[in-house]
């Protein structure tokens, strides 16, 4: 099924290799937490870069990326005949309350962000209908009338396809678009009445990402063949509607259907949380994608506008090399070097379950994906690590009714587990060392999943042993930019007075330190 994209040098195809250099540079020096990046021109990757342990076939989450995805979806479908963007959303789901507020949304309401609902991702959703808790939430502005980032606007989006052509979202791209363009199906988050999340939810490589750019910035070709309808790719690219008047340049600049403008002239982009990035640079014949993990999207969002005032300048091509250098030195995503190991504790507390008491919300996920995932996750009540006769060191922890065991790496290179919660399958990378002779701590990387769990096992009181949980993007940042995306910004004080005063409550619940009630020897499950 991979058709894997060609390669060549920045300089021969008209990029300036000293931007991408500076580019790099910029995103190591600022921790900017880029994964993974790939950059082409005229159709070829000119420039790519990975820290370990992401490849350029590694699934990665990609977020409100999806959007764009589920977009391109309905484009298909309005191709097609099925749905017009003028359609009422009670027109598809009759059996739902027909207030005459939700007679009044459209289809393009929805895909543009212009719907007026406000319903927050928090919103409890285990087992829970999605479409009647849209129809059931009042307006807080007319239809058309103000931009509110809403992920369920996408989520409705998707039902609609599915209930139009009897195929989850992922299926009814898989013949149009996946196979086209040689990529293998993705998957694609759905809830338990078979509906993808459609506004977040998709897991894709990066190089399968940048094909769909690439087709994109070809108006829809693929080898000589129309795959995305060339119409809708000239509505959904240009300006469609307002957004927010404050915030970073690139989500104040307008939007398409499900697609941003940017503060680059002429350029729009797919974009989803903590840096998912898809950028075509029109009439450059240049795409930019972009995986990244970490709360800093604004400063990453710079970088790029900052690399674009030079890329198709002359090339100096002495910084060929030194890209290529920057690049191949990129190392692992977490720095845990070998120690000495306290293998007596390590023998000591091998099979015995470390019993503890959490909160609902206390998940191995990360809060983005635990808040939503149609099972129920959370209340960590147990954590349990065996230690091999030939050294090798595991931990399992019993997360509500799932059950997962991983292999931790103390050697200072990661150890490669499989992990899953119901149909959600994620790989587990995973760190171990005593920073002090009391305290291990356990870096748990799901590649997946865009999220480092950090884990101190402190055993210095034996009787009171203590795990402190700790995330990387942490989950007062999480929130900050939440509202930043609502679509009613807040004031910056407001704002730092929220990731420094209220949001860490939140870590009570989310992100816990445990402290282990009891001991247990053996350990079932």
């Amino acid at each position: 099924m991979k058709n894997v994209l060609k390669r060549g040098g920045c300089a021969e195809n008209g990029i300036n290799p000293r931007a991408v250099y500076e580019f790099v540079e910029r995103c190591e020096r600022e921790g900017l937490g880029v994964d993974s990046f790939m950059l082409l021109k005229g159709g070829k990757v000119v420039a790519e870069g990975y820290h370990a342990p992401y490849t350029n076939t590694t699934p990665h989450v990609e977020f409100s990326l999806s959007k764009s995805m589920a977009a391109t979806a309905l484009g298909f479908a309005i191709e097609e005949g099925k749905v017009s963007l003028d359609d009422s959303i009670c027109k598809f789901f009759p059996e739902y309350r027909k207030f005459q507020f939700n007679k009044r949304i459209t289809v393009r309401h929805l895909v543009t962000m212009t719907a007026g609902k406000m319903i927050g991702m928090a919103t409890a959703r285990h087992k829970e209908d999605w479409i009647k808790i849209f129809f059931d939430t009042p307006p807080i502005a007319p239809p058309g009338k103000l931009f509110l980032y809403v992920n369920d606007n996408f989520y409705l989006i998707s039902a609609i396809i599915s209930r139009v052509y009897g195929e989850t979202l992922a299926d009814f791209l898989d013949g149009r678009l996946f196979q086209p363009l040689k990529i293998e199906k993705p998957f694609w988050e759905i809830d338990s009445f078979g509906y993808a999340a459609g506004g977040w939810g998709l897991y894709m490589p990066i190089e399968d990402l940048a094909k769909i750019m690439l087709c994109y910035s070809q108006m829809g070709e693929w080898n000589g063949k129309q795959v995305i309808p060339k119409k809708w790719i000239e509505e959904a690219t240009k300006f469609q509607v307002k957004t927010v008047k404050f915030g970073q340049p690139d989500v104040t600049k307008g939007y398409g259907y499900g697609i941003w403008q940017t503060a680059i002239e002429d350029t729009y982009r797919f974009y989803g949380l903590y840096g998912q990035l898809g950028y075509v640079f029109r009439g450059r014949d240049t795409v930019l994608v972009v995986n990244s993990g970490i709360s800093k999207d604004k400063y990453l969002a710079a970088a790029i506008i900052d690399m674009a005032k030079t890329l198709w300048d002359k090339p100096e091509e002495e910084y060929e090399e030194k890209l290529k250098k920057a690049v191949e030195a990129l190392g692992d995503k977490d720095v845990l070097y070998k120690r000495e190991r306290n293998e007596a504790l390590e023998k000591k507390y091998s099979q015995k379950a470390l019993k503890t008491w959490s909160g609902t919300f206390a998940s191995m996920l990360p809060a983005t994906m635990s808040a939503v995932f149609d099972e129920r996750v959370g209340h960590i009540d147990r954590f349990v690590f065996e230690r091999k006769d030939d050294g090798r060191l595991f931990l399992l922890w019993k997360e509500g009714e799932f059950v997962n065991q991983i292999e931790i790496g103390m050697e200072g290179e990661y150890a490669e587990s499989d992990v899953k919660y119901g149909p959600l399958k994620l790989h587990s990378c995973t760190k171990g060392a005593w920073i002090t002779p009391t305290v291990l701590r356990v870096l748990i990387r799901f590649k997946e999943a865009c999220v480092t769990r950090q884990l101190d096992f402190d055993f210095t009181n034996e009787n009171k042993i203590r795990i402190t949980n700790n995330s990387i993007p942490d989950l007062p940042n999480l929130a900050a930019h939440y509202v930043d995306f609502s679509g009613i910004p807040l004031p910056e004080k407001l704002d730092r007075f929220i990731v420094k005063y209220v949001a860490p409550a939140v870590l009570l619940y989310g992100e816990p330190t445990f402290r282990v009630k009891e001991v247990k020897r053996p350990f079932k499950h």
